[in-house]
């Protein structure tokens, strides 16, 4: 039934797209990007555009014309993925999204896990996944305990998921991350997850599922990444199969579907949060 409460969370804010940034996540974002001078176009229009392109899906040429010329949004698009301003922005900002929504700033415990996609026509290295008969390539991803993306690899999908975690690792220690423990399913064993848990000094802590339940139950804390892979691929279409032809260009989006979850929470009223 369409309620009072219904027509005030979906009535129109001025938005031309449900992809714009509000005033208030525009407020946030807005000094990360100020260095790029420019005396011709809105920043703030490059930034629409490309999270427009990465909810929507759509080819370059047809990124609507309220944008601008398609290639002018390319070039910036190209120049915020060189600068890798959306994983810093992220890593910026989720202390005080945890924050908001009750959790401790700084994060001790991540969550790892890999999801195999289909690749698209492009060029690009891709491989099979056996066991899930994927042909593309894989999202290797270490998230917070609330979910939010602290580092990403994208491999070839024939690679094994152990062979993800060091790097994750890695990169969360180079992005500012100090965990000291992580949850990973029944698949992160043997001596590749050893090393990479003692060169880092984490507990790696594998999740298993009771075998005498026969019916569904997420395992405590790492349903978080799973409702992560579904809300990155159900909300936001470029990522519902790889059109990219490298793989920091598909972690690239991987980073702006991120931010943008961040800035939504922070942004939200309080009643509103969604994880």
């Amino acid at each position: 039934m369409w309620t009072a409460r219904d027509r005030e969370h979906y009535k129109e804010d001025g938005r031309r797209y449900p992809s714009d940034l509000s005033e208030a996540e525009w407020a946030l974002i807005r000094p990360l990007v100020a260095t790029y001078r420019t005396l011709t176009k809105d920043l703030r229009e490059m930034v629409n555009g490309c999270l427009y392109l990465a909810a929507e899906g759509c080819r370059w040429r047809s990124l609507p014309k309220d944008f601008g010329p398609w290639q002018t949004v390319r070039g910036y698009w190209d120049r915020f993925h060189r600068d890798g301003i959306w994983a810093d922005a992220a890593a910026l900002l989720t202390p005080a999204a945890r924050a908001r929504l009750g959790k401790t700033s700084e994060s001790s415990t991540g969550i790892v896990d890999a999801q195999s996609v289909v690749s698209g026509p492009q060029k690009g290295a891709r491989g099979v996944d056996g066991h899930k008969k994927v042909k593309g390539i894989k999202r290797h991803v270490l998230t917070c305990s609330f979910g939010f993306v602290l580092a990403v690899l994208v491999t070839a999908a024939n690679l094994h998921d152990t062979h993800g975690l060091a790097p994750l690792l890695e990169r969360a220690r180079e992005a500012g991350w100090d965990l000291a423990r992580v949850k990973v399913d029944g698949i992160y064993t043997g001596p590749t997850v050893s090393a990479a848990a003692e060169r880092h000094g984490v507990d790696v802590q594998v999740s298993l599922r009771d075998p005498t339940v026969h019916s569904f139950a997420p395992l405590p804390v790492r349903w978080r990444i799973e409702a992560t892979f579904g809300t990155l691929t159900n909300r936001y279409r470029r990522l519902t199969r790889n059109l990219e032809q490298s793989p920091d260009a598909a972690e690239n989006l991987v980073e702006l579907a991120n931010l943008r979850r961040v800035l939504r929470v922070l942004t939200r009223p309080t009643q509103q949060q969604e994880w």
